[in-house]
């Protein structure tokens, strides 16, 4: 008899999916009609640029990351849950798109800003999902 395996969900699956590596995450967005411009999550009611409404926008699937603008250790649980300590950052994930996030690293002093990052699954112990961390992506900076 073999074993069953039940596949990984998303916490957020209407913001990303996990890439075909098996670590890394795809976010999605819409492309506005109006403005050409990337709205997130896709399923945003209106374009974060221009306002239009995105009904029939195009439904892009990108590589998760971008760039780290700032960075704080967090030392007091901001959920239920939230390992601490634990350094949350904004993120630009594309132009005029600024979302935060846990950056997975042991220490802070490896995070400069203006770094590239890249969006990862953190897999949960319970429940078979995985939620969205950020890491250096450049794999050196990240050991």
């Amino acid at each position: 008899m073999t074993e069953s395996q039940t596949p990984l969900k998303p916490l957020h699956p209407t913001l990303y999916e996990l890439a075909e590596d098996g670590r890394s995450l795809n976010f999605f967005f819409a492309q506005c009609s109006a403005c050409n411009e990337l709205s997130f999550p896709a399923n945003a009611p209106g374009c974060v640029h221009c306002g239009e409404p995105l009904s029939d926008a195009r439904k892009l699937t990108l590589p998760g990351g971008g760039e780290l603008l700032e960075f704080v250790t967090l030392h007091v649980a901001l959920v239920p849950g939230m390992a601490v300590p634990s350094i949350a950052g904004d993120v630009r994930i594309a132009r005029g798109i600024i979302e935060e996030g846990v950056i997975a690293v042991p220490d802070e002093k490896v995070l400069k800003p203006g770094m590239a990052l890249k969006a990862v699954a953190e897999i949960r112990e319970v429940g078979g999902i995985y939620g969205c961390r950020f890491v250096p992506a450049d794999a050196e900076v990240a050991q």
